[in-house]
């Protein structure tokens, strides 16, 4: 039989193995936690500052070929240098509807921003014009740069 002196020893001894063990333990989850903290934060702040950079930085489509003026006319096969910048105005045939601005001519270029229905825009100055997959696309130099869809101008009045 086990006096109460020797499972007080018992006791003592187990304490004495364990008694550093839960502390330093819980400081490197602690620790750990923290680095893992930083590092995603460094992670996500440096993701936000690429995708700032990627979306304010223009592109350009090096697949398109770039083409004749076809303001005119569609089958022009000459680039046409405007004198005066030309007003238009957005004709999407949608109430409340958007006409995407893009960085680049062409579907598959990134969204640079948005024109209201009926909001004017002025093509630029040096418009070249390009045509892609049977489409027009015009550069505008106001209220937002970039390249729109043709199809979607119309002369102001």
């Amino acid at each position: 039989m086990t006096t109460r002196k020797q499972l007080e020893e018992i006791l003592a001894a187990q304490r004495a193995q364990r008694i550093h063990f839960p502390s330093q333990s819980r400081k490197r989850v602690r620790t750990l936690f923290s680095a893992l903290a930083v590092i995603m934060i460094l992670i996500a702040s440096g993701g936000a500052m690429f995708f700032a950079v990627n979306m304010t930085t223009p592109k350009s489509d090096n697949t398109v070929a770039p083409s004749a003026s076809a303001l005119p006319s569609p089958s022009s096969t000459s680039t046409t240098i405007m004198a005066t910048p030309v007003a238009m105005m957005v004709c999407t045939d949608i109430p409340d509807g958007r006409l995407h601005v893009r960085f680049a001519a062409g579907e598959g270029s990134e969204v640079r921003g948005y024109l209201a229905e009926g909001e004017t825009v002025q093509v630029a100055l040096a418009s070249n014009d390009e045509m892609i997959q049977g489409e027009l696309w015009l550069r505008i130099s106001s209220p937002i740069v970039g390249w729109v869809n043709a199809r979607y101008l119309c002369k102001s009045e």
